[in-house]
């Protein structure tokens, strides 16, 4: 039997893991209820736990361009996306494209620069294939967990991979020696320098756009919104 402390926390931790946080507009009377999760620096809370950040930004120029209102929420990122595959929401961002989400979701986008990149230690040699995924299979590669990374480079058979849930964590343990390879995106590392004393090896991986995915129940039911949406989309490009 669990201890009563232990039991406390064990409900404090899953309650906090399942709590909506919501902006403003009511979602109830949103145009479109979106989802999110907090993935520095693309959504971030600021000092007065607002939302911020450039996925944010840019959702924000998606709104203005399509006359619309939007209602986001914050889940755990592989929970949001999970939401919208079950119609529970209209849709999720910011992501890039890939065959899983596209199976329930449309991409809609661009609407930020995204490019995928390995990282190592100074005196760490790396080498590419053309596919992008690293020519040595007896690293420890780490990722962002719920990420579109996280899911490609799990799927390449070989390959030992451990997910965090920032990128502060992974830069952290690739700095200590305890992964050999981190993938993430420019924007992900640029942020973590904040904090970090030590810099790291760069390879480019591949391209892979930011934007919006409407789940396909939402482009069924709401054509005429979902028309606004694209059409702002192109006006919010980078």
């Amino acid at each position: 039997m669990k201890k009563p402390c232990s039991a406390l926390l064990s409900f404090l931790l899953f309650f906090l893991t399942q709590t909506v946080l919501a902006i403003e507009p009511d979602p109830s009377k949103a145009d479109v209820r979106l989802v999110t999760g907090i993935l520095e620096p693309y959504q971030v809370y600021d000092q007065n736990q607002q939302l911020t950040g450039t996925g944010i930004s840019a959702i924000q120029c998606l709104e203005k361009q399509s006359g619309l209102t939007f209602s986001v929420e914050v889940f755990p990122w592989k929970r949001a996306q999970e939401l919208v595959e079950r119609k529970k929401y209209d849709g999720f961002f910011v992501g890039s494209k890939n065959t899983t989400r596209d199976k329930y979701a449309t991409f809609v986008g661009p609407l930020l620069h995204s490019f995928w990149q390995w990282y190592t230690v100074k005196d760490e040699k790396m080498e590419i294939n053309p596919d992008g995924t690293p020519t040595s299979k007896d690293k420890i590669i780490g990722v962002v967990l719920g990420t579109n990374m996280h899911q490609w480079i799990s799927s390449q058979p070989g390959y030992q991979v451990v997910a965090h849930t920032t990128s502060d964590q992974l830069f952290e343990l690739l700095a200590a020696g305890r992964l050999d390879y981190v993938l993430a995106t420019g924007a992900m590392y640029e942020e973590s320098l904040k904090t970090l004393d030590s810099q790291f090896n760069i390879l480019v991986a591949r391209s892979k756009p930011l934007g919006l995915y409407l789940g396909h129940h939402f482009m069924e039911q709401h054509k005429e919104l979902a028309a606004k949406i694209e059409k702002g989309a192109t006006q919010c490009a980078p």
